[in-house]
C-alpha cells in the first residue's frame, strides 16, 4: 500500500467503525467476539493513519517506519474481516455464506501476505512514490472484477 493512501483508507475506515456503533448503538456488542473484531478493526485503522501521518516513530533506541505501521494494519484489517465472514458463515450456516466466507478466506490471506510484504519493505510490493502504468491498470482492473464479484455475490440469491 502506498503511504499516501493509507490516511484516508484509515480515516474511512475509523469513520465506518464510528458510524456502525452511532447507527446501532452498543447493543451490536453481542459478545466478547464481536467487541473484539471491532476493535481489531479500529485498531488496523488507527495504525493507518499512523502510518500515512508520520515517517517514523522512535521507540526507547529503535525507529519505527511508517511501512511497519500500515503493513500490520493491513495484517490486522485482513484477519478482523476474514475472522468476521468466517463467524458470519458458521451462524448462519447456508451455502451462501460459506461460499463468501471462503471468498473472504482468499481474499484476506491475499491482503495479509501483502502487508507482511509491506512491513518487511519487500521488493515485492511497490512502496515508491510514482508506480509504473502497467501496474496501475493492474490494480484498477483487480479491483473492478473484485467489485464486480462482491455486488453479484451480495445480490445473488
Amino acid at each position: 500500500m502506498k503511504r499516501r493512501t493509507a490516511l484516508p483508507l484509515g480515516i474511512v475506515m475509523l469513520g465506518l467503525g464510528s458510524a456502525y456503533l452511532a447507527a446501532f448503538g452498543p447493543q451490536v456488542l453481542t459478545g466478547p467476539f464481536t467487541g473484539a473484531l471491532l476493535a481489531g478493526f479500529v485498531l488496523a485503522a488507527i495504525l493507518m493513519i499512523v502510518g500515512g501521518l508520520v515517517g517514523s516513530v522512535p521507540v526507547g533506541d529503535r525507529t519505527i517506519p511508517w511501512n511497519a505501521f500500515v503493513g500490520i494494519g493491513d495484517v490486522l484489517l485482513a484477519a478482523v474481516v476474514t475472522l468476521s465472514a468466517i463467524r458470519s458463515a458458521i451462524v448462519v450456516g447456508d451455502t451462501v455464506s460459506w461460499v463468501f466466507a471462503a471468498a473472504m478466506l482468499v481474499g484476506g490471506s491475499s491482503i495479509a501476505w501483502f502487508g507482511v510484504q509491506t512491513v518487511r519493505d519487500s521488493r515485492h510490493v511497490d512502496l515508491e512514490a510514482t508506480p509504473s502504468s502497467r501496474r496501475v491498470v493492474a490494480i484498477a482492473a483487480l479491483v473492478a472484477v473484485s467489485v464486480a464479484v462482491g455486488a453479484l455475490v451480495a445480490t445473488g440469491p
